[in-house]
């Protein structure tokens, strides 16, 4: 049977988050395929191929280099094209007021979540946004 979500990027500079992070989402039978990148600028120069498949993109906040607000805005000016029915959900450790408001004024971030990520969230996404392209029922 087809999985509900083809692709989901993980954008997190830890590598062991990655890794907790790709256990989870094999687990729940719910994705198809996981790509990670520990850098920001790496994640964006992939989703400049206007035929990338990401469905989701799980984006930590707190990164060096570039952190995921910063992302968020090279995101944005990605072609309509290149940003089309992909989902942002941030993850972060960060317990600063404010971070969950301001990642949510980004039009494409869907929501904001402590980490790790859990399967009831990913359960979730799929209830709110995949449950017309597939049969599984979460």
């Amino acid at each position: 049977m087809k999985k509900p979500i083809q692709l989901v990027m993980l954008v997190d500079d830890s590598s062991l988050d990655n890794m907790i992070h790709t256990r989870i989402l094999k687990k729940s039978g719910l994705v198809e395929e996981i790509i990670a990148f520990e850098y920001a600028e790496d994640a964006l120069k992939y989703l400049q191929n206007e035929n990338h498949g990401v469905d989701v993109i799980f984006l930590d906040l707190n990164m060096p280099r570039m952190d995921g607000y910063e992302f968020l805005e090279e995101y944005h000016k990605l072609s309509s094209i290149q940003r089309a029915k992909t989902l942002v959900m941030m993850l972060s450790t960060s317990s600063r007021p404010g971070d969950a408001e301001r990642a949510k004024q980004f039009p494409h971030v869907i929501d904001y979540q402590s980490k790790p990520l859990g399967i009831e969230t990913l359960e979730s996404i799929v209830r709110h946004h995949f449950s017309d392209d597939t049969e599984a029922s979460v």
